[in-house]
């Protein structure tokens, strides 16, 4: 059974890692028949390192001492990538953990399988769900993004904590050049990165290639990616973003860093670039490593192709419960709502730079004393008001891939960004077919 077990898990990973896994091919057709992987806790399969996760654990500690029944337990189980090729294989494997982050093209390759267990009814429970002015008190995006369309409209995973993309800059250098404010739209920021060079010889902006920043600058754009059953990534707005790489690369005021480093903001602290575009999260790690102090860190909404419009991505984990025990699935669930409280949620973001999920949270006394200590830690709090998320359909995990290889392509010199953009447009619409099943 073991070795059964074992191979088809190993299918399954060799299968997501050529990008041919759907998703699909699970043993669970029938929701419930998964075992836990751990049966007396609650296990979270989560990407947290360092403080953050430390903070997680001290965390679900707090809540295992104030909840009667089987404590939960968090493991580290590498990046998103690595969470969704493990739960993937787990899936075929059989054996899953009590709950995993997410986003949400993730959690739509485990719906078809029974893996994922729809909340809806543990979210309207009068006793062990939301009221309806709790549910009032979330932002409606995070919510929405978390019913899938594809799946009857039903909500399979919960938003835990978010982030909006953010520019990040270094002020003394930034004064350095002569400039007195960040770039608000992508005219300026061209025009900045060019001064700077003049200035100082040296690039202004570290790229780190990743979809949802590429996504966050179509939206700035005035742009979408997804609309009526296809991708958009050949409008005027996705070329504008590409051939805006094509320009920095071109004339020397950007580099691209190594996938899955955080070079950028190595570079940012120590004062060798003066622009990065990070997660909202990233905060607390680029304000330890600031060699000048935090006065010298700034955040700022990203440039705009109009100002008085603005838009940026919200992206960050969501959080899919999977069909193993009642006991198990009761725990996840509490736990979930336990995380979300304004209270917690509010202590979580103070500290790692993660937003809260709910609107209340921001009343509270430890935001509001992280604000009156450094201003500027408010910023992404109000891009939350013209945030938008990401598709959550099918095929859109492989998308996110294909997107990353099409900049990295602009970045290495070899496509154009116009040729970059209606490749990207071809092949993702090709993923969305194959997961589609057309």
């Amino acid at each position: 059974m073991k070795r059964r077990h074992f191979a088809a898990a190993a299918l399954v990973l060799a299968a997501v890692l050529s990008g041919c896994g759907d998703g699909r091919r699970g043993p669970a057709a029938e929701p419930g028949v998964f075992t836990p992987v751990d049966p007396r806790n609650a296990v979270l399969w989560d990407r947290q390192i360092t403080e953050s996760g430390e903070l997680l654990r001290r965390l679900v500690g707090e809540f295992n001492a104030l909840h009667p029944g089987m404590p939960v337990k968090v493991e580290h189980a590498g990046g998103y990538a690595d969470i969704f090729r493990k739960v993937s294989a787990s899936i075929q494997a059989g054996v899953l953990p009590a709950m995993a982050v997410s986003y949400e093209p993730m959690t739509s390759e485990y719906v078809p399988t029974g893996a994922a267990v729809a909340l809806d009814p543990h979210v309207q429970n009068p006793d062990t769900g939301f009221s309806q002015a709790e549910l009032e008190d979330f932002y409606p995006a995070m919510l929405e993004s978390n019913r899938f369309s594809g799946h009857g409209g039903r909500m399979y995973s919960f938003p835990l904590y978010k982030s909006v993309l953010m520019l990040y800059f270094n002020r003394k250098v930034l004064e350095a050049a002569g400039l007195d404010t960040p770039p608000a739209t992508w005219e300026d920021f061209l025009a900045q990165c060019r001064r700077i060079r003049q200035k100082t010889g040296k690039p202004a902006h570290a790229v780190n290639v990743d979809c949802s920043t590429v996504n966050g600058l179509i939206y700035s754009m005035g742009g979408d990616v997804f609309r009526d059953g296809e991708t958009l990534y050949d409008s005027p707005e996705s070329v504008a973003v590409f051939e805006l790489y094509e320009t920095l690369l071109r004339e020397g005021l950007a580099y691209a860093t190594p996938p899955g480093s955080y070079d950028d903001n190595v570079a940012l602290a120590k004062g060798e670039i003066v622009f990065t575009l990070r997660t909202s999260s990233a905060r607390s790690d680029v304000r330890l490593m600031m060699r000048e102090g935090i006065d010298h860190l700034g955040m700022a909404r990203i440039p705009q192709k109009d100002p008085a419009r603005p838009a940026t991505v919200v992206y960050g984990p969501n959080v899919t419960i999977f069909n193993t025990t009642p006991e198990q699935i009761q725990t996840a669930w509490a736990f979930v709502k336990w995380f979300t409280t304004p209270e917690v949620s509010a202590r979580w973001s103070a500290e790692t730079g993660y937003l809260p999920v709910r609107r209340s949270a921001l009343n509270q006394p430890v935001l509001q004393a992280l604000w009156a200590e450094w201003d500027t830690a408010r910023e992404p709090f109000d891009c939350l008001a013209f945030a938008r998320g990401e598709p959550n359909i099918a095929g859109w995990q492989q998308v996110r891939d294909l997107v990353a290889r099409a900049l990295s392509e602009v970045l290495a010199g070899t496509k154009t960004g116009r040729e970059a953009a209606a490749g990207l447009k071809r092949d993702a619409d090709r993923a969305l077919a194959r997961a589609a099943g057309k």
